[in-house]
């Protein structure tokens, strides 16, 4: 201790006189200058990985190399590639990472707060969302500043995207035993990077918990299934991602989109492909290929079951997500001829009754939006039910954001996050007290679920345990409360059907 001690008072000594007034921390690759951000100490761009370049491209990660003398830790590193952001419908700007993108890109970032405790504080590690198409740790609404100043150490992460990800091939088969899964892989690299690393910000490597949201979400319940993953992380906050019914496909399903996508880039074996530019791993537009997590055997060897790792789940959905096709615009009319066909042709012979549970006028659009919302989350409480034995706790989030997308998006996918990270300030909205108070409000519940695998504490609403024989789900808004889902016989309805589907 006296030795590592020297060397980095050492190191300070020689350091310009910026990086001296910055936070420093040392990790097992070196020493690190961070940053004050929004009250916090930002250690930003940290390696958990070697770059996957080369013979490491569609290769398990390697361990991060170590670096000589003082990193500059105060600006955000690459993200993988990606195509860049083009903002649509209520995601501005800041829901989205900019360029630069490189292949080196598996870095993460610290936020810490030593005015809230020296050591031994509980961890998130989130998980971005993304389609497994974009996205990154820099996303502006994940800042970690607000995370760390409740007490706990947050981190964000970076993971390859696409076909970087997610490839199978039979060579890649005949080196390692397994493909697919390296966005997985390189999450399990960033857990046990933190176990080894994460004391150095006043973490507890025993208090990880994992939270992700849309891609990251699903990134999660994969993990649920990994043996890769046991011990690493002790909960599991999953934003819109758990649904009944929805697995993964095996490695050899996705061996022919591989195969499609090497033949548009003219790369015949592993080798082409390994030589390929890294521009050539961005998405090509107007192609299908959706390359996620599949079952391989060895990251997730299956996905139907109780879940592997057993841990305490927080999850939900938000109330504009699951509009009966895709993410309805609420103010749009939808006919009732219209609504009633597009119910036979997703629920067939079991359409009539769920029309019946689902009555209206001329205008369908209320009640088409009903039943995709209530789909949603009847799928998710049919999965709850079958998740494990620990316990889970179900949210409906139906809090507005203020603004001009109001009306048309509702509670839009993603729209809870700069409530929980209490990022307010990076969207430029007419942010009320009401919006304040919901932050605080969520931001409490992660946190307490964060530090303790409940989200009760305090003055805050009691939000009891999801119980299938009641399908309770705690209604998150300026005055959280607990309800059902929904009526007993649009309950009855789905259940049935996820039973039989």
């Amino acid at each position: 201790m006296k030795r590592h001690t020297l060397l980095l008072s050492l190191l300070l000594a020689a350091a310009p006189a910026a990086a001296q007034n910055a936070p420093h921390a040392a990790v097992a690759q070196g020493t690190l200058a961070g940053m004050i951000d929004h009250g916090a100490q930002a250690f930003l761009n940290i390696p958990f990985a070697a770059a996957p370049v080369g013979d490491h491209r569609w290769a398990a990660p390697q361990p991060a190399p170590n670096w000589q003398g003082m990193r500059d830790a105060a600006k955000f590193g690459p993200a993988c590639m990606q195509s860049d952001p083009q903002p649509q419908g209520p995601w501005s700007i800041e829901y989205y990472v900019g360029p630069p993108y490189s292949e080196d890109c598996l870095n993460l970032n610290v936020w810490t707060d030593p005015a809230t405790g020296a050591g031994g504080k509980a961890v998130v590690l989130f998980i971005p969302g993304g389609g497994f198409v974009q996205g990154g740790g820099a996303v502006p609404i994940y800042n970690g500043s607000g995370l760390a100043k409740a007490g706990v150490v947050a981190v964000t992460m970076n993971y390859r995207l696409g076909v970087a990800g997610f490839a199978t091939d039979p060579e890649l088969d005949a080196q390692a035993g397994h493909s697919g899964d390296y966005a997985l892989m390189d999450v399990i690299a960033a857990l046990k990077w933190i176990h080894a690393n994460i004391a150095a910000f006043g973490g507890d490597p025993a208090k990880v918990t994992v939270m992700g949201q849309s891609a990251g979400a699903a990134a999660i319940v994969a993990l649920l299934h990994s043996p890769l993953a046991s011990g690493l992380f002790r909960g599991a906050i999953i934003d819109s991602g758990v649904r009944a019914g929805r697995g993964a496909p095996s490695s050899a399903d996705r061996e022919a989109m591989t195969k499609e996508w090497a033949a548009f880039k003219d790369a015949s074996d592993l080798a082409q492909m390994r030589a390929l530019p890294a521009a050539d791993l961005v998405p090509v537009r107007g192609k299908s290929w959706r390359f996620a997590p599949t079952v391989d055997g060895h990251v997730v060897p299956a996905m139907d079951g109780p879940v592997v790792n057993d841990v305490p789940v927080l999850t939900g959905w938000n109330g504009g997500e699951g509009a009966a096709s895709g993410q309805q615009l609420l103010n749009a009319p939808v006919a009732r001829a219209d609504f009633e066909a597009r119910m036979h042709e997703q629920y067939g012979a079991d359409a009539g009754a769920l029309l019946a549970a689902y009555p209206s006028g001329a205008d369908a659009s209320a009640a088409a939006h009903a039943a995709g919302h209530d789909a949603t989350m009847m799928g998710g409480a049919v999965w709850a039910g079958g998740h494990g034995k620990a316990p889970l706790y179900y949210y409906d989030f139906t809090h507005v954001m203020p603004g001009d997308t109001a009306a048309t998006w509702g509670a839009y996918h993603s729209s809870e996050l700069p409530y929980v990270f209490a990022s307010l300030f990076t969207l430029d909205r007419p942010w009320t007290a009401t919006d304040r108070k919901v932050s605080a409000v969520l931001q409490a519940y992660w946190v307490n679920f964060i530090k303790t695998g409940d989200p009760n504490g305090g003055t805050l609403p009691i939000w009891t345990p999801f119980d299938a024989a009641k399908d309770y789900v705690m209604a998150l808004d300026a005055t959280p409360h607990m309800r059902t889902i929904a009526n007993p016989q649009r309950r009855a309805f789905f259940k049935r059907w996820y039973a039989s589907h």
